[in-house]
């Protein structure tokens, strides 16, 4: 809920889409994850370009619950995004930033498990 704030003020005007096929790989701590909740990891369309949009991306955003999405895609923070957020509440940010923070940091603790 906190990202999800600015994401749907930001992200809709969006002519630059950061969401991309090479961004969607689940990596080792998200493969622990999403194995521990005992659900199956979304197959990847290999034959997509890396480059280009992600398979999961829909007219209103991502279709995958953002739970399920791989931790590089939930936390990523491009320039209009990190703007809206300077811009944003100082409160809020900060909160943000100690949730991230927070989540970095058990995030490595399942890649290096």
């Amino acid at each position: 809920p906190l990202i999800e704030a600015f994401t749907k003020e930001v992200c809709p005007d969006c002519t630059d889409v950061c969401c991309r096929q090479k961004h969607g790989v689940y990596r080792k701590g998200d493969v622990v994850y999403l194995n521990a909740l005992g659900v199956p990891i979304p197959v990847r369309d290999e034959t997509r370009q890396p480059e280009g949009p992600c398979q999961f991306i829909g007219p209103l955003g991502c279709t995958l619950p953002r739970w399920m999405r791989p931790f590089k895609c939930t936390w990523y923070f491009c320039e209009p995004l990190l703007t809206a957020l300077n811009a944003g509440p100082p409160k809020k940010a900060r909160l943000l930033s100690a949730v991230l923070q927070e989540m970095i940091g058990l995030y490595g603790e399942l890649s290096s498990g």
